[in-house]
């Protein structure tokens, strides 16, 4: 079959975006945003704080709990890339402990591991 062959190295090199946002977090507070993705997929992840200010946390969950990236005390992270191993939802968690609100800007894309979940393109959910 034709479809096998085209898989990954055809339609998995382009990033589809995913969402492209801005997250509000409280003074010492915390927010989280949520989105799925198939197995298979390379998950591209980037976040900046707006004012260039530390952020406590950063965290990337595989639901319901498998922390699998966490960077501590940034203001930036640039193009993350994560494997998916298997369908499901992450949780991206922004944690403030500062005495004044942050604003994190972030992006997520996805690098579809085949044609068929390159057409399920709004697998996301938030």
């Amino acid at each position: 079959m034709v479809f096998g062959s085209l898989s990954l190295f055809t339609y998995g090199q382009q990033p589809i975006d995913i969402a492209e946002s801005v997250v509000k977090v409280g003074i010492k507070g915390e927010e989280a945003v949520f989105y799925g993705f198939a197995e298979g997929d390379q998950l591209i992840f980037s976040f900046e704080e707006a004012n260039g200010k530390e952020m406590k946390e950063i965290e990337i969950i595989e639901m319901p709990a498998n922390s699998r990236f966490m960077d501590v005390k940034t203001s930036k992270i640039e193009n993350k890339t994560l494997q998916v191993p298997r369908t499901g939802i992450y949780k991206f968690r922004f944690a403030n402990s500062a005495l004044l609100p942050r604003a994190c800007k972030y992006k997520i894309q996805r690098i579809p591991a085949s044609l068929y979940t390159r057409l399920s393109k709004d697998m996301a959910t938030s």
